[in-house]
């Protein structure tokens, strides 16, 4: 295979039966290399003979939604230029544009008798507008008209939290929700202020809707992530607060004949150091519990990857339980959770599930493995499951990608690190590159990576694990190394390698790389400045002086709590000891910094402190950087860019590394 199949691989995702026939719709994802995106359009899947072909044309539709009697099939689509919602009738016929919002619409839910819906908007001002506003004042228009359309990106800034990476600085506008007649596109804001309304889900009556709600703007002395749940009357917009727990909530949804909510919330002062739990509130009483406790494993999908499709992953209940998805030792699997701490798990295997869909007892789950990007797995939530009918793929039968193996390392102190291996065809011996996830609070999992098998099959070995700080396996696995990077986990993912060597011959141990974003390009930096091992090393989107981060990144301020009790400028110590940067002059490996021009996570001036230091000592640095970007290029960013990325990994490692490269077995300089 080649770094090319990228513009071939189709993913499948957002699964959602229809209502009243045996059909499937889900979403259907794919590259465009002559517009340089993403397209995607919806598909159906006959149930009775697993038959798929497409419903829409695109080019950019997404998010279906049947209504409650099956008549239409509403979804998102950028055909007028923004993100909004049209209808097909699933009778037949051609699909008609139902809102034109200006700011477009992110999600939407039917009212049940089919006449209105709920969308979630981005509303400017508290002002609805079309969706497609004057490109400029009138001639005629007044010296103030006219100087608003001048400032109109002048930003005023008074929060501690003013921007976010992929979305940027943040504007006027907040996320509200609009009532929508269907017929008319006729919208009415239903709330106001200066909060953010998000997961809409509506009472059978529709006198009722529930919805997620976050308040740092009305009140910004809490956590940016703090969540309030409100019950709204879903005509006039008046809203009840019904729980306010110090999470941060996701995938809102409603069951036991409306009597109770499921969520899933992450405990803020974890900083993202504990497991995210699955909860039910009991609309009566207002008693929340935390159906997951007893797992110590986090519900939802941790894993990462370059290659993935859509989701809008929540909880379904099911008979007496709520069924989730929950990651554990690099799987992720679904399972039903009871309120006795029972958890149940489904259809265990060696893969990820992505997404899934529910319908009585009959189940679509969204799956990955290592050798496959997606798709799509029928079940019965108490049987067995069919076999997987796969997304298309560029190598079909032929030389696609390469399985991976698996073993546990120990550390010296007897951690477990479960390590994977991804070894080329051949008999070798095979340089070896070591990759690091991201996060820390992350894991790799049993899933499709388009990087690693790119570099199998330009020869190398790929080597990765699951270090101290990684989900899946205990909070207390994950939150050791909180303030504490580049220790515990730095020795984990050595023993790993280590353990790799020996357990495969055919590994050239004296042929090294070492690759890695975000914390994984922390800890490339930490390796190479603490080892003189690697031939070459790659870094990506990475931390490198955490002292300016935390002024820097857009969630900087966050994590003072984890380096003590005095913010950095008071104490630059325990932060300037977590960067990499002090300890640049160690670095002798050829190194190729990757950073993204608008990455607000970790900004562009870390990438370009250890490039000014390590050029002014001459050592062998080179940088890339990618314009209007942000720090989750590698997985969705423009596809020309995730291309020459993918090229200039494997050049750079041709020429450092590979056995037959130009500077192949020198040593680091």
């Amino acid at each position: 295979m080649r770094v090319e199949d990228l513009w071939e691989i189709r993913t499948w995702g957002m699964p959602v039966f229809d209502p009243v026939r045996p059909r499937l719709y889900f979403v259907e994802s794919w590259l465009d290399k002559r517009e340089n995106c993403s397209h995607s359009r919806i598909m159906r899947m006959m149930l009775d003979d697993e038959t798929v072909a497409p419903i829409t044309l695109g080019p950019g539709d997404t998010f279906p939604v049947p209504s409650p009697d099956g008549t239409w099939l509403g979804f998102l689509s950028r055909r007028s230029g923004s993100s909004q919602v049209w209808r097909l009738p699933l009778s037949g016929g051609e699909a008609e544009q139902v809102t034109r919002i200006q700011g477009g619409v992110k999600s939407f839910a039917w009212l049940h008798d089919g006449e209105f819906m709920i969308v979630v908007a981005h509303v400017e001002h508290g002002l609805l507008e079309a969706e497609h506003p004057p490109s400029e004042p009138r001639q005629d228009a007044s010296d103030g008209e006219w100087e608003r359309w001048y400032t109109r990106g002048v930003k005023r800034i008074t929060h501690q939290y003013y921007k976010l990476d992929g979305q940027g600085f943040f504007d006027q506008g907040r996320d509200q929700l609009v009532r929508v007649e269907v017929k008319t596109g006729r919208p009415t804001l239903l709330t106001s202020g200066f909060d953010n309304y998000s997961h809409p889900v509506l009472a059978a009556d529709d006198g009722m809707l529930w919805t997620l709600v976050r308040r740092y703007d009305s009140r910004p002395e809490s956590h940016p992530s703090a969540t309030v749940i409100v019950s709204l009357d879903a005509e006039k917009g008046a809203e009840t607060i019904l729980a306010e727990p110090e999470l941060a909530i996701e995938n809102l949804a409603v069951g036991r004949e409306e009597q109770v909510l499921y969520f899933t919330g992450s405990v803020l002062a974890e900083m993202g150091y504990g497991n995210t739990s699955l909860y039910r509130l009991d609309l009566g009483d207002g008693r929340w519990i935390n159906l997951s406790h007893s797992t110590d494993r986090p519900v939802g999908d941790a894993s990462g990857a370059d290659v993935a499709p859509p989701t809008r992953l929540r909880p379904i209940e099911w008979r007496d339980m709520a069924v989730m998805t929950f990651s554990d030792h690099g799987r992720v699997t679904l399972a039903a959770f009871g309120e006795n701490g029972e958890v149940r798990p489904l259809f265990d295997a060696k893969q990820v599930v992505l997404d899934f869909a529910v319908k009585d007892d009959q189940v679509c789950l969204v799956v990955t493995d290592p050798t496959h990007p997606s798709g799509l797995q029928l079940a019965r939530l108490d049987g067995e499951a069919n076999p997987v009918r796969w997304a298309p793929a560029p190598w079909g039968d032929g030389d696609g990608p390469r399985p991976v193996e698996e073993i546990v390392a120990h550390e010296a102190d007897g951690t477990a690190v479960q390590t994977w291996c991804l070894l080329p065809s051949g008999d070798g011996p095979h340089p070896v590159v070591l990759e690091v996830h991201g996060g820390p609070m992350s894991m790799y999992g049993y899933r499709y990576h388009h990087e690693f098998q790119s570099l199998a099959a330009h020869g190398y070995a790929v080597v990765y694990t699951n270090p101290r700080g990684s989900v899946g396996y205990g909070a207390e696995f994950c939150r050791t190394i909180m303030g504490q990077w580049g220790d515990k986990d730095y020795r984990d993912v050595m023993a790993g390698l280590d353990a790799a060597l020996s357990a495969w011959p055919s590994l050239d141990r004296t042929h090294l790389g070492v690759a890695g974003g975000s914390y994984g390009g922390f800890m490339v930096n930490w390796i190479i400045s603490h080892s003189t091992r690697f031939s070459a090393a790659v870094t990506m989107r990475s931390v490198v002086n955490r002292f300016s981060a935390m002024g820097s990144s857009d969630l900087g301020f966050l994590r003072v709590p984890q380096y003590g009790e005095k913010p950095w400028w008071e104490d630059p110590e325990p932060y300037w000891q977590q960067s990499p940067l002090r300890y640049a002059s160690a670095i002798r490996t050829p190194l190729l910094i990757e950073h993204q021009e608008k990455d607000f996570r970790l900004p562009i001036e870390q990438g370009e402190q250890l490039y000014s230091a390590l050029k002014y000592m001459g050592r062998t640095v080179e940088m890339l950087l990618y314009p209007d970007e942000s720090h989750g290029m590698s997985r969705s960013g423009k596809p020309w860019h995730r291309i020459y990325r993918l090229n200039s990994i494997i050049n750079w490692f041709d020429r450092y590394l590979s056995r037959h490269g130009d500077n192949a077995g020198q040593e680091p300089r």
